[in-house]
């Protein structure tokens, strides 16, 4: 009979075969807990067929396995094996099933208020029933259940580990053409491996910074050994990243359920690896001086960071360098003032002064060869003293982003308005007749500062703007039809040292009579 051209997979019984597991030879991690995976090798085939194990966390649909033309595979099969793994004994029975054909002396209690004991060799023991055999000093077998022994004292040196039985899927491999080997390339998504970057700036000066990038890398998914290994920055679209391939798990494909992330604390933090890049070769040069950085590539929406050849083993975590060098800032100074008049709901003018915030940012350029992504960011300045704690966001190669430090104490920022002049019956829309009021606003600023500074300044209005003094920018917010439209006005104010300035603006708000 003709051997179909497609692969399919059959759930079958206990077949208990060699496997071998393929060697990692490249993985691409993203940002999301996932990382595509291509493994390349040779499996031994024994009786016609060869076995590999299935990698756990697969994601659903994204499993495929690649073979040489001439001896395509005609057959694949999921199976459950059942392989022997040493573990550790922790349980009385479990140091009896390690030492088996050792001399012991075993206590046990057959039955109420009755203890016994007796020496001899151990000659079996059941894992599935938990029956001891013990063949006496004086010939005799005795019998004995796991569950009534509480002590038992070795006369030799005793093992630690038992071997236990453990239950593993695995893929059973029927080529074309009978044969020695097989080469294999297996290619597959896999949740647990997840890569979060890290910046560390240090200003220099009033004008320049270093940047530093690193990236921390959780591996609870595999052991990875000597593969090369790609960090990709990007959002590229993942159907079914929450659910399980078929072949991982042993039930039927309904609603299989969302894969665990299997997040367990690991105290192991790595830091071997051939690194991709070269730092500067300067020996006397302080610690977070030198600058350097990480082979990459564009491709399409997404930007691939080669870090080289690493191993991280499963249950670990791992800490590689990306990129570090220097880049411009300048200081800002920026602070917004909500619309806390919002006449149309109020009916009244507050023509007190109120304080509003300013906040003291810095704004980068990226004037790296590679984009920045959204990470948290840790900066000092010149004396390594700490300054602030922010996110900064993904930032294209040339573009600037803004990284805010804190409060800007020594800069006050104020607002009042009041009433100029008010029109009843000033406009009709349908049957509904609206009046007007006409506000003035003013915005106080004086810097404290022995420096000049400049501020930004934004004020948030629900009314019609007619003037903005100092070349105020009106910016008038599309959206859905509204009788008072959004909008803002924003100032960029030059002030020197102990400087103080006033800057007015007008606008008009309809309302109900």
């Amino acid at each position: 009979m003709k051997v179909p051209s497609i692969i399919f997979l059959l759930l079958l019984g206990n077949i208990c075969m060699a496997q071998n597991s393929l060697p990692v030879k490249k993985i691409s991690i993203f940002k999301n807990n996932t990382a595509m995976v291509v493994k390349e090798g040779t499996a031994a085939l024994k009786s016609g067929k060869a076995s590999i194990p299935i990698p756990g966390h697969t994601v659903y649909g994204t499993f495929f396995l690649g073979t040489p033309k001439e001896n395509p595979i005609k057959n694949m099969a999921v199976v459950n094996d059942t392989l022997k793994k040493p573990q550790k004994a922790l349980a009385v029975w479990q140091l009896i099933a390690a030492n088996v054909g050792k001399a012991a002396t075993i206590s046990f209690a057959p039955g109420q208020k009755l203890d016994k004991s007796l020496t001899g060799k151990i000659i079996s023991y059941s894992l599935q029933t938990g029956l001891i055999q013990v063949r006496q000093d004086n010939g005799k077998v005795a019998s004995i259940a796991s569950t009534d022994v509480y002590e038992v004292e070795f006369s030799e040196e005793s093992n630690s580990f038992f071997m236990a039985d453990s239950i593993q899927r695995s893929l059973v491999l029927t080529p074309q053409t009978a044969a020695e080997s097989i080469s294999l390339e297996e290619i597959y998504m896999q949740t647990g491996v997840n890569w979060m970057p890290s910046y560390f700036l240090k200003l220099k000066d009033d004008k320049t910074a270093r940047l530093e990038m690193k990236a921390t890398i959780e591996n609870f998914s595999e052991g990875i050994n000597d593969a090369e290994t790609e960090l990709i920055v990007g959002s590229p679209q993942m159907t079914n990243s929450s659910k399980p391939d078929p072949i991982t798990y042993d039930y039927q494909t309904m609603d299989a359920g969302p894969v665990s992330n299997e997040y367990y604390y690991a105290n192991s933090v790595q830091t071997k690896g051939n690194y991709a890049f070269k730092a500067a070769e300067k020996d006397e040069s302080p610690a977070f001086e030198s600058t350097f950085a990480t082979n990459g590539e564009k491709n399409g929406d997404m930007y691939i960071y080669k870090i080289g050849k690493i191993s991280i083993g499963k249950n670990s975590k791992a800490i590689y360098p990306i990129f570090a060098g220097n880049i411009e800032y300048k200081d800002k100074y920026e602070g917004t003032i909500y619309d806390k008049t919002n006449y149309a709901g109020t009916r009244s003018a507050d023509n007190e002064e109120t304080p509003f915030d300013v906040y003291h940012s810095i704004e980068i350029k990226n004037s790296a060869s590679v984009p920045l992504t959204t990470a948290p960011i840790t900066l000092v300045n010149e004396k390594e003293q700490f300054l602030a704690q922010d996110v900064l966001n993904y930032t294209p190669v040339g573009a600037p982003s803004t990284i805010r430090l804190s409060k800007a104490v020594d800069i006050i920022m104020k607002n009042a308005e009041e009433e100029s002049t008010r029109t009843d019956n000033a406009k009709k829309i349908g049957k509904q007749m609206y009046s007007s009021i006409k506000l003035k606003g003013r915005i106080s600023l004086e810097n404290f500062q022995n420096k000049e500074v400049t501020v930004c300044a934004t004020k948030e209005i629900n009314g019609d703007v007619s003037l903005a003094s100092d070349s105020g920018r009106i910016i008038k917010h599309k959206g859905a039809a509204r009788l008072n439209p959004y909008t803002q006005i924003k100032w960029d104010v030059k002030m020197a040292p102990n400087e103080k300035k006033t800057v007015t603006y007008e606008y008009e708000v309809f309302f109900t009579p």
